[in-house]
Formats: C-alpha cells, structure tokens, sequence
C-alpha cells in the first residue's frame, strides 16, 4: 500500500509516519524517570542499580547504532526502521512483564536496541525525502516527537503514580511501536538509496511521489548495485575533520548533562524539596517546555542556521546550569530548580539536542553518510550511557550543586570551541560522494 494524493501530502504523511520513531524515542528514554523511584521501592535498588536501569536501554542503542548503518546501505531505510519498532514492542512487553531487577534491565536493554537503529535511521531519512530548504524544519520534526514522546511519559507516569503501576507505564509504548510499523508500509523508500543501488527507475518514481524531481542533475549515475561505503573509506570520503566534527557534537551533546536532567527529572527535583508528586508535576512542565522549545526549532532552524542555535543553546546551558549550582548551594529552593532545570532542558532543546541530528545528516556525503551517522550516533549513545551512569554516584560524591558546576564548565568550553570549528550548513544541498568543502559549509 502507497500513500496517494498530491507529493505536498505525500510527504507530509511520510514524514509523520517516520517521525513517530521519535515519538517512540522519547517514550522510551523518558518512561523509566517516572518508572525509577516505584522500581527503587520494589527491588531496593542503589543508586548505582538505578543508574543501571536507565542506562541499559543506552547500553543497547550504542551497541545498535554502529551496524545499523551498513544494515540501512544495505537493505534500505525502511526495513531497518520497521525491524527496529518490532524489537522495540518485544523489550517494551518484556520489560512491562518483568520478574526482577535483571529481566527488567534486560527488557530495557532489548528496547535500547531498536533506539539505536531509529534514532540513526528516522533522520536519515526525513533527511534524504526533504527539499535542501526544508530539511531542518523537517528533521527537526523527528525531534519534536521525541520531546512530545517525553512530555507524554511523564503525563503518565503522573496518572499510573498513586497506583504504583510501573508495569503499565512501561506497556504503553508499545503504542507508538505498533504505529510505526504499520506506517512502513504506506510510504516510500528513499530515492537516494534507491538511486545508490542502481534502482534509476524506482528512485525516480519516488522521487516524483515526493515533490522532489528525479534529482538526476545533483546525483551522477551510481554503477548498479553500489553500496555504501565500508567505514574505512568513508572516512576517507568525508575527510578527518568532518568525521572528528560530528563524532565531538555526538558526544559533547550528553557531556552538557541534557539527557540526564530528562531522565532524572523527578529525582532532581526531589532532590531539590518538591515532594514525589510535586517532582513528577515539575517534570511535566519541564516537558512542556521542552516541546514549545522544540516547536520554536521547528520554525526557526532554517531560518537562523544551525551553528547560531547551537552555540547559543550552549551558552545559555551554561549559564544556566551555573544558576541551578547557586540555587541548591544557597538553600535547595524547589521551584527555582523546577523553573531553573525547565530553562536549561529549553536551551537544549533549541540548541544541541535539534541541531546535532540535521547536523550529521548534512556535513556528510551521501555514499558516507549512512556508516558515519551511525558510528556518530553511537558515539552519542556511548556518552549518553555513560553520563546517566554516572550521575547519581556523582550527586552523591560532589552533591547536584557540584555536579550541575561540572556540567556548567564543560558546556561552557564547548560553545568556545564549536565557535571556532562548526561551520554553517543551512540550505546546501545532500552532495553525493563528494565530501562538502570548507569555503561552501562556511558561506
């Protein structure tokens, strides 16, 4: 089955549909914040253990992320995305149906899996079925799922809490699993690859399905059956600089502590004086914003440039990580760490956590592109498993007044390096094989 219509709406419907992969995202990296403090309660978990709970699903997107490059070069984005959300609904099942602490670490670990290939495999994507002057805003769509996937964890961990239900809190994302597979069956596949394996005449076809043309004039005629690049040499088609540029956004997103202020978020601010209740309140606020933020990027990406909401979304990530240090070292004020932490996972939002997705998916040639955005991708899974690890241990050696001044300085000192090294890319077009030029990214 094909979506019909005008290519306006087909690619509408196609971007809707991948986007769920975001959707599914965002529900499965969020839910356990709201889930952590019932599983503590029942299995007596350290803090450590605790940490072992949310980072096993991250565990698992690292480990999935480097393959599912080649897997996507290979057998097409859509295969690898379907795939993906089947093994996402098996976690989500095991992990709802879990008998202890281990089968629930594995059951997260099985739903970190799938998140390594979609959250590779959704931008890639969008990003190949999207006009040059649109692919921001439309990548960017992939990312507002995921803070609506986010926001919606966090309304239902409020709604299941008084019952303690964290089995269904962890069921309901089979959901948007669900959804998304059966949406890969009514879109197209990326004309790109399609071109990239010799498919001249199916590519073409999707092509036209999508409003984008055949694109035959910015892609040379590939020799048929070519695949892309092995990692060696797409490294060597990229060039060191561009592969060192997106493996240090992939890792310094998660080096600022944005993720882990979404996954501790309830605990943070109970940490902070807000009582149970009041920190899963807060979390749905901080859910909010994180979505209007991500609306704002939506309109604005293209607008503005992706190195402006970069830089400043660091900045102002620093600062305000500075502030929450002041607040909980001058006296642990509730609602000014609720209203601080809502600031500071805003930034993100606008800044690292939109642009380094469109980024990675632009600063790479098309026959690179799927081997390096996986192997950034799971450098940024990697860093993301170990900063969520590491962050109750670390609040409790340095306190979160000195865990947050860590963060501080080390998104200080990223925004002072990308100024000098992350050059612009809005609105040039996805180059086949050829790696992008300094003098162009930088006009």
């Amino acid at each position: 089955m094909s979506p019909t219509g005008s290519p306006a709406t087909t690619r509408t419907l196609t971007v809707c549909v991948a986007s769920v992969g975001g959707l599914l995202f965002g529900y499965g990296t969020g839910v356990i914040a709201g889930a952590l403090p019932l599983v503590t309660a029942e299995y007596g978990l350290s803090s450590w253990s605790q940490g072992a709970a949310v980072s096993a699903a991250l565990l698992g997107a690292a480990l999935t992320a480097p393959g599912s490059g080649r897997l996507a070069d290979r057998l097409g984005r859509l295969p690898v995305i379907g795939g993906a959300a089947a093994v996402y609904a098996a976690g989500t099942l095991a992990s709802a149906a879990a008998a202890g602490a281990g089968s629930l670490l594995a059951g997260r670990f099985l739903v970190g899996l799938s998140l390594g290939a979609t959250s590779f495999a959704v931008p890639l994507y969008i990003s190949e079925i999207a006009p040059p002057a649109r692919r921001g805003a439309l990548v960017t769509l992939n990312q507002l799922m995921i803070t609506i996937g986010l926001l919606l964890s966090y309304v239902v961990a409020y709604a299941l809490e008084p019952a303690g239900a964290w089995r269904w809190m962890l069921g309901v994302g089979i959901a948007p699993a669900l959804l998304l597979l059966t949406g890969m069956f009514l879109v197209p596949e990326s004309p790109d690859w399609l071109r990239s394996r010799g498919h001249r005449v199916r590519a073409a076809r999707a092509a036209a399905r999508l409003g984008l043309g055949t694109g035959d004039d910015d892609h040379p005629a590939p020799a048929v059956g070519r695949r892309g690049a092995g990692l060696r040499r797409a490294c060597r088609l990229a060039g060191r600089r561009w592969v060192a540029l997106g493996l240090a956004i992939a890792i310094l997103v998660h080096l600022t502590g944005l993720n882990t202020a979404v996954y501790y978020a309830p605990t943070i601010l109970a940490a902070g004086g807000l009582t149970s209740a009041g920190g899963l309140l807060g979390s749905i606020l901080v859910g909010i914003c994180n979505v209007a933020a991500t609306v704002l990027t939506v309109l604005f990406l293209d607008r503005w440039g992706r190195r402006p909401l970069m830089i400043g979304g660091l900045l102002v990530m620093a600062l305000t990580a500075a502030a929450i240090t002041t607040a909980e070292s001058l006296g642990r004020e509730g609602a000014a760490t609720a209203l601080l932490l809502c600031l500071f996972i805003t930034a993100g939002a606008v800044g690292p956590a939109a642009v380094f997705w469109v980024y990675i998916a632009e600063i790479y040639p098309s026959e690179a592109r799927g081997a390096l955005m996986s192997l950034a991708t799971a450098a940024h899974w990697a860093a993301d498993f170990v900063v969520a690890t590491t962050f109750l241990p670390l609040v409790e050696h340095l306190s979160l007044a000195g865990t947050f001044a860590l963060y501080a300085a080390i998104t200080g000192a990223s925004a002072l390096a990308l100024t000098r090294y992350m050059p612009e890319t809005r609105g040039k077009p996805l180059v086949s094989a050829v790696r992008p030029a300094p003098a162009r990214l930088t006009e």
